[in-house]
């Protein structure tokens, strides 16, 4: 389904003080405006011990991975979870190119949130490289655009219920994927006491696997 196509659906959804909302957000807001320029880079040859010290130490989501100072790939929290603790491994003994995602996913400064908005729902992911020219300049997450306005909570949610019709959410392991219903982020949830939480909001209320 193209942008357009999502556009006119969720344009019926909206009542028109949400739709008003985001038709001057998709107007005059741009990534630049929103995106985090504190950005955390590492060499593809660093391990994931180091790389992990240094997401706490900057309170980053995210490092952008290069190889000789070109910018390759991202890891993220999810990353070192799903491909380093799980599998039991060692994180001095794994580097950053064996488990970062790649290639980067990006935007421009000048896309409009919304677009953007819809770009991360398409792939599946929380974050997006902005990048001017060929340097990234800073990164924009899903809780970024959820801090805006109240209103980009309708669109990602709608956004997800089209995708999910489309390439069904539930992978493999019977994980669900959608927004937290306690941070507003989208991702793996599961269900606890009748709200489908993330594992990060899992923990904060003391539900733990």
């Amino acid at each position: 389904m193209t942008g357009a196509c999502y556009a006119m659906v969720l344009g019926a959804q909206w009542d028109l003080e949400t739709d008003t909302s985001i038709n001057e957000i998709r107007k005059e807001m741009s990534v630049r405006e929103v995106m985090t320029t504190n950005l955390v880079v590492a060499d593809i040859n660093k391990s994931v011990l180091e790389i992990a010290q240094e997401m706490i130490r900057q309170k980053v989501g995210s490092v952008i991975i290069t190889d000789d100072g070109d910018p390759v790939g991202i890891i993220t929290e999810t990353d070192i979870i799903s491909k380093v603790v799980i599998n039991d491994a060692v994180p001095s003994t794994v580097v950053a190119g064996q488990i970062m995602s790649s290639p980067i996913i990006a935007t421009k400064p000048s896309t409009n949130v919304i677009e953007a908005a819809e770009q991360m729902t398409r792939c599946n992911i929380r974050r997006l490289a902005v990048i001017d020219g060929d340097k990234i300049v800073g990164i924009i997450t899903d809780r970024d655009m959820l801090a805006i306005s109240p209103s980009l909570n309708t669109i990602l949610e709608s956004l997800i219920e089209l995708h999910r019709d489309e390439s069904n959410f539930e992978d493999e392991s019977g994980v669900e994927r959608g927004i937290c219903q306690g941070c507003g982020a989208y991702t793996d949830l599961t269900l606890m006491n009748g709200l489908m939480l993330c594992e990060d909001c899992k923990e904060e209320e003391g539900y733990y696997d």
